[in-house]
């Protein structure tokens, strides 16, 4: 009810929504009716591209803390990992033996990797991908399920899992999970690469690890995102600079940096006269 006033009440002059794409797209089709301006900031199926010249290591490090570290519960979490086929196999390994020493607990504690996941609801719907997952053919290599030890038993835990032979056209690399788990896709060059990035409905943050310039910024280029990463995670660079995205992620508004400010705000155009002659527009006689 409240959000139904918000968009319907000429007093509001501007909706920024974040959630998911049917809502955005409801309140999209409805703010134009009071002339409202809106910004939205939906889904994501945002991928991690490790080239066959890119540091292992730090991939490694980008990869974890993009798709575990805050339990995949971020727009710009990575839930997809694409390998250049030479080093597919030794990067899939130091994946699944890094997911598999995450330490699960209260996000509170220093000491903890992987919190929780925010509800019952979603623990399920996390649950069940992994189900549609095995069921399209994709390898489950490490999790799969929920986290019941201990003192986990009284929070909605879910191990960091890993999907290897993962096909693009699979849901678990189509569809927005929004939990700790990652699909690992096998291409030959970087130009698959970046096709397999670009098809998806979503478009809000890549990166890319190579230690090669050019490559590096055709992927600038190329990728359809609306934040591209060069050698680091999907994560970590929005609050200063603008935020948004692509295709179905976003309508073309940023919500960060300096450029938040035109979200919200109008342009007025002043011109000032003291000279008491009239001053004709356009050098018009």
């Amino acid at each position: 009810e409240v959000g139904d006033t918000m968009i319907e009440d000429k007093r509001i002059r501007a909706i920024s929504f974040t959630g998911s794409c049917s809502v955005g797209t409801d309140i999209a089709s409805r703010c134009p009716k009071t002339f409202k301006r809106v910004s939205l900031e939906m889904g994501g199926k945002n991928a991690i591209t490790v080239l066959e010249d890119g540091d292992l290591d730090l991939a490694l490090e980008g990869i974890i803390w993009s798709a575990f570290g805050t339990t995949g519960q971020r727009c710009t979490a990575c839930s997809r990992l694409i390998v250049q086929k030479p080093v597919a196999k030794k990067l899939t390994q130091m994946v699944v033996n890094r997911a598999k020493t995450l330490r699960l607990g209260d996000g509170l504690r220093p000491e903890t990797e992987v919190g929780p996941v925010i509800n019952e609801d979603q623990l399920n719907k996390i649950h069940e991908y992994v189900g549609i997952g095995k069921k399209e053919g994709a390898k489950l290599l490490c999790g799969g399920e929920p986290a019941t030890t201990g003192e986990l038993s009284k929070g909605f835990f879910f191990k960091p899992t890993v999907f290897g032979d993962v096909k693009p056209n699979m849901r678990i690399a189509q569809e927005e999970i929004f939990g700790p788990v990652l699909s690992i896709i096998t291409v030959e060059s970087l130009e698959e690469a970046i096709e397999v990035n670009n098809n998806t409905d979503f478009g809000l943050s890549s990166s890319i690890y190579t230690q090669d310039v050019n490559k590096a910024f055709v992927a600038m280029r190329d990728i359809y995102t609306g934040i591209c990463y060069i050698n680091t995670g999907t994560i970590g660079a929005e609050v200063h600079t603008p935020f948004g995205g692509t295709k179905g992620t976003g309508n073309g508004h940023r919500e960060a940096g300096t450029t938040a400010l035109d979200e919200c705000t109008e342009w007025k155009t002043i011109f000032v006269d003291f000279s008491g002659t009239l001053q004709k527009a356009q050098g018009i006689d």
